[in-house]
């Protein structure tokens, strides 16, 4: 497929960027590029997602255009990075040349800008990344044989393409190798946190990885022969990084025209969104920056992502590399925000920490010799990293909107920047809490036609007893328009309608799923108070371990449809007939996945309000679509297992995607008509979110693997 986006204002920005080019020349060493890159910034889930997953857009973002790439420099920031796929681009080892220039639309936007480009070799489905070793040994899908020669000739033949595309670029475009390598090593109990040990035989490997890399770019002359190209650490982990500096990749080119590589995401500050483990709590809070009464949540002293621990590490680089002249970029930072594990002045303390922390570890990172560049996903809801909007038609407002403000002026302050206007914390804080009674708006709208998608109200319990409880009730009213009939009799489904039903659903035990359907949509118009037993019979909602629930929500199945529905006052009943409240939606806002989003409105059962959009009811051609379950999931230790109906056979792709959109784990499978069963094996853990693509249909649902 090509993705050839080019419009009149990139050919203008192009021809910007072509004034910089040069002729063949020694270009800058780093440490002399170094104090001009500034502040970092990731164009995330864009341009890396592989191209059998939907290429650029695929992962939800809009493609980078002209507005947004002007507002990351308006913002502050000098250098872009640009995580790419190239091998889910190419064909029998060459990239497509549409793949290649649209690759280009984006680095002259950069460029353009006045900007740095870091353009690198992302996960792109593992071929380099997951396979950081020779001979036997372990990848996602386990035990495996892989031949590193191998490994190292496909990538001096893919940097050799795409070092000749971009040969005659400036010192604004850097090259780097790789990514993550060896990320998804599995957890075996290994020496490192658990991990697959990364030893030095590893690391001999990865740097054959680099070593091919850099032959590849320097063969193609040009520019290229001084360009300068990032390495990266074994896993980019700072703890790794003595291994790179032990055995440094050697440069045909000499000292000086590379720099180092490491990501710095402080696990239980930055990404631990399950609940505090036995090993350790979630950091809602850092440093001062907390409500004082919470330090087993408060991020300070020696632990990793603290004021004490940023220093040490980033000196350390420091020693180890920058003062021998090679710098060190800080790939990906930065901290999930918790919006819905938290409310009131808690929440406010948190956002308030995690913007006090960007700030520091990106000034830190200046003082030492490193580029921090900020990750950034594009997403607004819980656990995002956004700081600057493009998903308009989600979440509203203008491309280049800043949805963080108090974050990019900490980060602003350390390189000297003005601040800009704004305040997000208190307005996020704000929603969040009302003394006003609340009830839940959910707005589901599907996308694809012949797709049974689900849109997911989910409320996280951290292992909660409910053994005193026997049943759940809540307040709930659905409607909405399904599209259909058709009324071009040529095409394949006319006449079919589309369909909506409603489930409840539970995890419990070891992420166990079990569900208890509603029924259809036309059957829940009204507003009812629904009361639902728990146990095994008809009609009843199941429970592996009542003593151990994860999570408990309301799925909504469909296609075709666009509709809301109304939630309030979730009870808990006991045996003895009295209830306790689970959620009134007063304050909270819980889980809104999938095809759902919404937003807490005044409880008003008899209320003015209704379908979000009626324009749809008729005329409309659809495919035919299989009146399917939607997907049904069972979450064991290093396993998720799950359902569906297909509409027909054929190849279908199963992914686990992280909390930074990145995937985890993939594997292909062959669909029957009607139900089918698939079991995808993956050593991550946390927050994930499942998506089955088979034919035109797909589903998503959010997990927890532990």
């Amino acid at each position: 497929m090509k993705y050839n986006h080019v419009s009149r204002c990139t050919v203008i920005l192009a021809s910007l960027a072509l004034a910089v080019f040069t002729h063949a020349q020694s270009l800058p060493k780093a440490v002399d590029i170094y104090p001009k890159m500034g502040l970092g910034y990731n164009i995330g889930n864009t341009m890396e997602v592989p191209g059998n997953q939907g290429g650029p857009t695929g992962w939800g973002n809009p493609f980078p255009d002209a507005a947004y790439v002007k507002a990351i420099k308006d913002a502050g920031f000098n250098t872009v990075r640009i995580p790419c796929a190239w091998d889910t681009h190419a064909s029998n080892g060459t990239i497509s040349a549409g793949w290649l220039d649209t690759v280009k639309t984006v680095v002259d936007l950069v460029i353009g800008n006045g900007m740095y480009a870091i353009l690198n070799s992302h996960w792109d489905g593992g071929w380099l990344e997951d396979h950081v070793f020779d001979g036997r040994g372990f990848d996602k899908g386990g035990e495996t044989t892989v031949v590193a020669t191998e490994i190292a000739a496909k990538q001096e033949n893919y940097w050799k393409q795409i070092a000749t595309k971009f040969a005659e670029y400036d010192e604004h475009l850097i090259f780097a190798s790789a990514n993550e390598p060896g990320v998804n090593d599995p957890w075996n109990g290994g020496a490192d946190n658990g991990q697959w040990a990364f030893d030095d035989a590893r690391m001999r490997v990865l740097k054959s990885y680099h070593e091919a890399c850099l032959k590849a770019v320097r063969s193609t002359g040009g520019n290229n022969a001084t360009r300068i190209v990032v390495v990266q650490a074994p896993r980019t982990e700072i703890e790794k990084a003595p291994l790179l500096s032990s055995m440094y990749p050697e440069d045909p080119a000499g000292a000086g025209y590379t720099m180092a590589e490491i990501h710095f995401y402080p696990y239980q500050f930055s990404l631990m969104t399950g609940g505090d483990e036995d090993w350790g709590k979630m950091f809602y809070y850092w440093e001062d920056k907390t409500p004082g009464n919470d330090a087993a949540h408060t991020c300070s002293g020696t632990a990793l992502g603290s004021k004490q621990s940023i220093d040490n590490l980033f000196s350390g680089l420091k020693t180890r590399f920058y003062d021998k002249g090679i710098p060190v970029v800080i790939g990906e930072m930065g901290a999930v925000k918790r919006l819905n594990a938290l409310s009131g002045d808690n929440l406010k303390a948190h956002l308030e920490a995690r913007s006090a922390w960007y700030g520091y570890t990106v000034a830190s990172a200046k003082k030492n010799g490193l580029v921090p560049c900020v990750w950034d996903t594009g997403d607004e809801g819980d656990g995002n990293f956004t700081i600057i909007r493009r998903q308009v038609n989600k979440f509203g407002g203008n491309v280049g909107d800043i949805v963080d403000v108090e974050t990019l002026n900490a980060m602003r302050e350390a390189y000297g920047q003005a601040s800009v206007p704004g305040n997000t914390v208190d307005s996020t804080v704000k929603e969040s809490v009302s003394t006003e009674d609340k009830a839940l708006h959910i707005i589901y709208k599907t996308v694809q036609s012949d797709t049974s998608e689900a849109g997911t109200m989910r409320i996280n319990l951290s292992d909660a007893d409910w053994s005193q409880y026997v049943a759940i009730s809540f307040d709930m009213r659905v409607d909405g328009v399904s599209a259909g009939p058709c009324t071009d009799a040529t095409r394949e489904g006319c006449g079919t309608d589309g369909w909506a039903s409603v489930s409840v659903f539970n995890m419990s035990g070891e992420w166990a799923w079990k569900e208890v359907s509603l029924g259809n949509v036309s059957t829940l118009t009204t507003l009812a108070n629904h009361k639902i037993e728990f146990g095994d019979g008809e009609g009843k909602l199941a429970i592996v371990d009542i003593t151990k629930m994860n999570a408990i929500g309301i799925n909504l199945y469909g296609t075709q449809f666009t509709g809301d529905m109304y939630l309030d006052n979730m009870l808990l009943w006991k045996a003895d007939g009295t209830a306790d409240t689970l959620l009134n939606f007063n304050k909270n806002k819980p889980s809104l996945d999938g095809i759902a989003s919404g937003e807490l409105i005044p409880a008003n059962a008899t209320g003015d309000w209704g379908a979000s959009s009626t324009s749809d009811k008729t005329g409309i051609c659809m495919p035919r679509v299989a009146k399917a379950m939607g997907l049904r999931l069972d979450v064991g230790q290093g396993l998720v297992t799950a359902t569906f109906t297909a509409s027909r056979s054929g190849v279908g792709m199963v992914m686990l995607l992280n909390s930074m959109g990145q995937v985890t784990a993939h594997q292909e499978f062959s669909a029957v008509k009607g139900m089918n069963r698939i079991e995808l094996r993956s050593n991550y853990r946390g927050p994930a979110m499942l998506v089955v693509k088979q034919g035109g249909q797909q589903f998503v649902q959010k997990v927890i693997l532990k």
